[in-house]
């Protein structure tokens, strides 16, 4: 057991795990329905956690002796990195505002003191978020400028251009989509109408594999 004694609850529980470029682990941890625990930097609820692979704390972690990474998250779903080692993260809010978010060491990203367009001193903005819709990010996966993004309540995979700052729906029809990967132009991503909340058909859950440039036709 690397850690242990994550708060949690019957919803946001985070849970997604990935090696960054570091070579470090990284793990999101929803608030367990506690809003308050993501401000609390002595809880590990609401945060995006690092540790080395053998579950120790790296000494570089922006505060000592700690796991946390970054906070004021309320239900982080996906992480990735693009090419040149900049992290994002997608994230559910309350009653829509969902985020994708450029995770940065240290920063502090806002819940429960604010969502959406709402601002303080000392608090991260998101860099896209979804007002009064709601996508429910989940798996996210970051290539040559853009974020491809599987949402549950979205029922898609969702393109987000860093550089033009648009948002466009690249794959619909199949239902709530829970995670997606890239391997060169093949984008992979898994369907999860089974998880209790979609409504299934007869086959599903799915494992889909379709080509970026057959989407762009």
């Amino acid at each position: 057991m690397l850690l242990d004694q994550i708060p949690s609850d019957r919803v946001h529980h985070g849970g997604r795990l990935a090696l960054g470029p570091d070579g470090k682990l990284y793990a999101t941890a929803g608030d367990a329905s506690q809003p308050d625990l993501a401000q609390d930097l002595k809880s590990l609820a609401g945060k995006i956690l690092r540790m080395n692979v053998d579950g120790s704390v790296p000494e570089d972690n922006p505060f000592p002796d700690s796991y946390v990474y970054s906070y004021g998250h309320r239900n982080p779903q996906g992480i990735g990195w693009a090419e040149d080692g900049t992290m994002y993260a997608s994230e559910h809010g309350p009653n829509a505002h969902d985020e994708i978010n450029v995770i940065e060491a240290g920063k502090n990203y806002g819940w429960p003191k604010i969502v959406g367009d709402q601002s303080l001193e000392g608090l991260e903005q998101p860099l896209f978020h979804s007002g009064s819709d709601t996508w429910a990010p989940s798996g996210l996966v970051v290539s040559e400028g853009k974020l491809y993004v599987a949402t549950l309540r979205g029922n898609s995979v969702s393109e987000f251009d860093l550089e033009t700052k648009t948002t466009n729906e690249l794959v619909t029809g199949l239902g709530r989509i829970r995670d997606v990967w890239l391997e060169g132009s093949e984008l992979y991503f898994v369907s999860n109408n089974t998880d209790g909340r979609g409504t299934p058909l007869e086959e599903d859950d799915k494992l889909y594999r379709v080509n970026l440039s057959a989407l762009a036709e």
